[in-house]
């Protein structure tokens, strides 16, 4: 699967028409979001957030998904990592974004509940399939659905992500979303540092498994 440079869909013209739930037939204008993002984002996060874009992209092409949804939720995934720690817990405290006790104490998955929250609120996405795969993309649920396995896998497997399980998901995604969840999540519990697995990302592992036992 070539991850490099690729035109995507309708992008080249700044706006995509559509998706958008109760904004049905009305324009998301993509230039404004991402010269918004390229100003809330460092460098670094906003070059992985347009390579996110690519791979969801690609994924949806292959696997059958909306490209317009997968381009808009892969492009709002990581809007919230402007944000320090500090004002990740007071948005969430303004916003009634409720915290399990594992986010309580683990900051890093947070930043997924507040970015579909903006995506919501500051950027006028209304779409709720859009707005589960932003939510879901940091530890996953039990129920993926197709564009949550796409924003999860590409999050992963864009060309800037390096090392074996890199190399293991991208190699599993020209074929198949699920085979491709384990390596991307093996590169996540990096961060954890010996930590537990979110539950979320426990049930969706086993809920895969079990479909592969079947298969």
């Amino acid at each position: 699967m070539n991850l490099g440079n690729r035109q995507l869909i309708s992008v080249n013209n700044t706006r995509i028409d559509g998706c958008m739930g109760k904004n049905m037939g009305e324009e998301i204008d993509i230039s404004k979001i991402r010269n918004t993002l390229r100003q809330a984002l460092d460098e670094k996060r906003f070059t992985h957030t347009i390579a996110v874009c690519d791979a969801s992209v690609m994924l949806a092409e292959k696997f059958g998904a909306d490209k317009e949804k997968a381009y808009l939720a892969a492009l709002l995934h990581d809007c919230a990592r402007g944000l320090d720690t500090g004002h990740q817990l007071m948005y969430c405290a303004k916003n009634n974004i409720e915290l399990d006790d594992y986010m309580k104490n683990d900051i890093n998955p947070v930043h997924a509940l507040i970015s579909a929250d903006m995506a919501k609120q500051q950027f006028g996405i209304n779409d709720k399939e859009i707005l589960d795969a932003i939510y879901r993309h940091a530890v996953g649920c039990a129920d993926m659905t197709l564009l949550d396995k796409i924003i999860f896998v590409a999050d992963m497997i864009e060309p800037n992500r390096k090392g074996k399980d890199a190399d293991k998901a991208r190699k599993a995604a020209a074929q198949n979303l699920d085979k491709a969840i384990f390596p991307a999540m093996r590169m996540k519990a990096y961060y954890l540092q010996g930590k537990p697995m979110h539950p979320d990302s426990i049930k969706m592992l086993r809920r895969i498994s079990k479909w592969k036992a079947l298969k």
